[in-house]
């Protein structure tokens, strides 16, 4: 709580009490008979003349927004309701101030969690289409800022709708989060993975030029690792997929990007190989080529 004098130009304190003091870092002495706008003061804001006014209007006011000043630099966003009194002639202004930090640091916290969740894919805890096409954006937008490469694959599994329909969506569950488990096993931390679709997943990879002819042996490595036989109630299941890789080129947008490797991978799938690659480097400059770089063999 904080009494002050009435003016709205030499309004000072006459009294605070303890949590005031706890609350701004300030000494009584500090503030004793200053005015409420003298430098150092906790409470700065452009809207104190409205306040004032509403207090000569309408004698107060409840529930108004403010941040205050503590001592120490930070500011803490407050609550404040006041009204204003005259005793024996006299007009005093009488403040009860809520402090409300620990309110809004929960709020954003919880906003924080509900966008996470939102970009989540709740079965395999990756990223999810809406993370993947906010990601790519970034990217694209950023792209003039790094001399690095950018790297997608789209992947799409061979024989999970069979697992699906011979074992059930349980089954199915298990072995999507088993292969999620394998990419962030196989990829760099920096690498983004997202799930985009019921059995396609996504990795980007930033490259330097210097090592674009280590992408195939990467993504072979990693696909192998990924796709291994995989155990489940006692079944093995072996899956496979059509990979399908492409390099941002200068004038890509973002669907164009995406819609290269979705349109490499289906190439890649019309193969008939359990695990297929189709790849666009660009080995020789701005030169691009298209091939079939590999079909794994298991």
């Amino acid at each position: 709580m904080a009494i002050s004098t009435s003016d709205t130009e030499t309004s000072s304190y006459l009294k605070v009490n303890d949590a005031y003091l706890r609350l701004t870092g300030l000494k009584w002495d500090d503030i004793r008979g200053k005015t409420l706008t003298s430098e150092g003061s906790a409470i700065s804001s452009p809207a104190r003349d409205r306040r004032h006014r509403m207090l000569a209007e309408d004698g107060g006011y409840v529930l108004e927004e403010v941040d205050i000043k503590h001592s120490d630099g930070m500011i803490l966003p407050t609550l404040i309701s006041a009204q204003r009194t005259v005793i024996d002639g006299v007009s005093f202004d009488v403040e009860v101030i809520l402090d409300v930090s620990a309110r809004v640091r929960h709020q954003h916290e919880i906003e924080l969690a509900l966008r996470a969740s939102a970009r989540t894919d709740a079965l395999s805890g990756l990223p999810n289409r809406a993370c993947f096409d906010e990601t790519v954006a970034e990217y694209i937008e950023k792209r003039h800022e790094t001399e690095k490469l950018l790297a997608l694959a789209f992947i799409d599994f061979n024989g999970f709708k069979a697992v699906n329909d011979t074992m059930g969506h349980g089954a199915g569950d298990e072995v999507l989060r088993t292969i999620a488990s394998r990419f962030r096993d196989s990829f760099r931390a920096n690498d983004f993975i997202a799930r985009v679709g019921g059995d396609e997943f996504v990795v980007l990879l930033e490259i330097d030029p210097a090592h674009l002819g280590d992408v195939e042996v990467t993504l072979t490595d990693a696909t192998d690792r990924i796709f291994k036989p995989i155990a489940i109630d006692g079944v093995v299941v072996e899956l496979g997929a059509a990979v399908g890789v492409t390099l941002l080129q200068p004038d890509d947008t973002a669907t164009s990007f995406v819609k290269r490797a979705d349109s490499y991978m289906y190439l890649a799938k019309q193969t008939g190989d359990r695990l297929a690659m189709v790849w666009l480097g660009q080995p020789g400059g701005l030169q691009t080529s298209s091939r079939i770089v590999k079909s794994i063999a298991v």
